[in-house]
C-alpha cells in the first residue's frame, strides 16, 4: 500500500522507449499510480459528466433535504438498507420461479431414479454374499460328490478306534478330527440344503441387477444413499410452489411499502430542488450563465427511492450546450456541493483549460469561483487566459528542453511577465506589463 504522508511528493513520467512513472525516484506502475491518487486527486475534464450525473444531482437534494430535515439523511439510509433486503428477496423468487420451471423434469428424474433403486430393494452386504453363493453353486456337484465319500469314512470310525486301541496308540487327536469332520458334514449339508431351494437363474437375475445399480451408482451403499437424496429433493421440489406463494407475497408488501417510503422521500426532495435551482443558479449568475432548472422524474423502484434527476439551463437540454457553458456549469455545480457541505476526500483538483472557449468577461467570473472552491481544494490550473492566471497564488513555467520537462516557481516579477506574455504574446509590451501587474493586486 502506499503511503502519501510525505512532505514533498514528486511525480516523474520517463518516456525512453517506453513510459515509465516514479513517484519520489522509485518506479512505480500506471495503476500502481492512479490507484495511490485516485481518492485524494480530481481531474476535469471536457469528457467527466460525473458532476450532472442523476445520482449526483440526487446526491446534491439530498444534501440540502438533510440540511431542511436533520431525519431524512437516517430516512433514506433506512430506505437503502430495506431495498437492499427486497432486492434480495426478489432475487430468491426469481430463482425459486427458476427452479419451478424446471422442476417438473428434474421431479421426473427423480421419480424414475427412485423406483429404479426401490424396484431392485438392494440390502447393505448383499451383492458379496449372492457372489459367494454363486461361487458355491458352481461347485456344488463336486462339494457332493466328497461329502458322500467323507461319509462313508465316517463308517468305519469305530474300525480307526479299534485299531488305535490294539496299538496302544493315544486316539485323542484322531476323536478331534472327527470331530471336526463331523461339524463340516453337518455344514455342508445344511448349504447343500440352502442350494437345493436356489434357483440358480433367480440368482443370476439378482446379481445382474444389482451390477447395474454398482455400475450406475458406484456401489449398493451407494444406491441406497443415492434413493435417499433423491427423496429429499423431491420433498424439496414439492414445497417449492408453497414458497413462491409465501415469498410473492412478502415481496409484493415490502414493495408497496417502499413506494410509500420512496413517495415520502421524492415529496422532500421536491421541497429542495427549488432551494438548490436557486444556489446552483446563484454561482451560474457569477459565470454569466442563465439559472438552471432541476427536473424529477419517477422510475421504477430502485436504490434511488425511485426517482431520477436532471438539470436544464433556461429549458435547453444539457447535451446541447456549448464546452465552456458545461465547464462553467459543473464549476457551479462543484461550487454548490462545497457549499452544502458535501463530503469529498479529493483534496486536490486538476483543471485542465477550464476556461477555453469562453470570452475574457467568462474567464474573469470561472476565476472568480475558482478563488471561492480554493478554500476547499488545492487547485492546480492550467490556462491560457490572463483572467484565470491571475487569481493563482502562485505560479509555475513548464519548460521543455532536449527532452526534459522542467517545473519551476516563478517570482513575482517572473508572474507579471508571463501574464503579460499571455496578454500581448511573445513581444511584451509596457501596457500588457502593467495590466499583468494590476491584475495580480486585485
Amino acid at each position: 500500500m502506499l503511503s502519501l504522508e510525505e512532505d514533498e511528493i514528486v511525480v516523474r513520467q520517463i518516456k525512453k522507449e517506453k513510459v515509465r512513472f516514479f513517484l519520489n525516484d522509485s518506479q512505480i506502475s500506471r495503476q500502481a499510480l492512479k490507484n495511490a491518487f485516485e481518492g485524494r486527486v480530481r481531474y476535469l475534464n471536457h469528457k467527466e459528466t460525473g458532476d450532472l450525473s442523476s445520482q449526483s444531482l440526487l446526491d446534491l437534494l439530498d444534501l440540502l433535504a438533510s440540511g431542511q430535515n436533520p431525519a431524512f439523511g437516517d430516512r433514506l439510509a433506512a430506505f437503502r438498507t430495506r431495498f437492499a433486503d427486497y432486492e434480495a428477496q426478489r432475487a430468491e423468487l426469481a430463482d425459486l420461479k427458476e427452479r419451478e420451471a424446471k422442476a417438473q423434469e428434474l421431479k421426473e428424474f427423480a421419480r424414475f431414479e427412485i423406483e429404479k433403486i426401490e424396484s431392485v430393494n438392494p440390502k447393505p452386504g448383499e451383492y458379496e454374499k449372492l457372489l459367494e453363493l454363486k461361487k458355491r453353486l458352481s461347485k456344488k456337484e463336486k462339494i457332493g460328490q466328497l461329502m458322500g465319500e467323507a461319509a462313508a469314512f465316517k463308517e468305519h470310525e469305530s474300525r480307526v478306534f479299534e485299531l488305535y486301541e490294539l496299538l496302544g496308540i493315544d486316539a485323542a487327536i484322531f476323536t478331534e478330527a472327527m470331530n471336526e469332520l463331523s461339524g463340516v458334514l453337518e455344514n455342508g449339508a445344511s448349504e447343500m440344503e440352502e442350494m437345493e431351494g436356489t434357483d440358480p437363474e433367480a440368482l443370476l437375475e439378482r446379481i445382474e441387477k444389482l451390477s447395474g445399480l454398482i455400475r450406475r451408482f458406484g456401489g449398493v451403499e451407494e444406491a441406497i444413499e443415492h434413493a435417499k437424496t433423491k427423496k429429499a429433493e423431491l420433498a424439496g421440489f414439492e414445497s417449492i410452489e408453497a414458497d413462491i406463494k409465501r415469498l410473492e407475497k412478502t415481496v409484493g408488501a415490502e414493495e408497496a411499502a417502499l413506494a410509500k417510503e420512496a413517495e415520502a422521500i421524492g415529496a422532500e426532495r421536491k421541497k429542495a430542488a427549488k432551494p438548490l435551482e436557486e444556489k446552483i443558479s446563484a454561482y451560474l449568475k457569477q459565470l454569466y450563465l442563465p439559472a438552471a432548472k432541476m427536473t424529477l422524474e419517477q422510475t421504477a423502484l430502485n436504490m434511488q427511492a425511485g426517482q431520477k434527476a436532471g438539470l436544464e439551463l433556461s429549458g435547453v437540454n444539457l447535451d446541447k450546450i456549448s464546452s465552456g457553458e458545461f465547464n462553467r456549469l459543473r464549476l457551479a455545480l462543484l461550487a454548490a456541493r462545497v457549499e452544502l457541505g458535501g463530503a469529498d476526500e479529493r483534496l486536490v483538483l486538476f483543471l485542465d483549460e477550464i476556461d477555453a472557449n469562453v470570452s475574457g468577461e467568462e474567464a474573469a467570473s470561472i476565476a472568480k469561483v475558482l478563488k471561492l472552491l480554493a478554500a476547499r481544494y488545492q487547485i492546480f490550473a492550467i490556462s491560457h487566459q490572463s483572467q484565470l492566471t491571475s487569481k493563482a497564488d502562485c505560479h509555475y513555467l513548464v519548460t521543455k528542453q532536449d527532452g526534459v520537462s522542467e517545473v519551476r516557481a516563478l517570482e513575482r516579477h517572473e508572474r507579471i511577465r508571463e501574464i503579460a506574455r499571455i496578454i500581448s504574446g511573445e513581444a511584451i509590451t509596457d501596457a500588457a506589463l502593467e495590466h499583468a501587474a494590476k491584475l495580480l493586486e486585485e
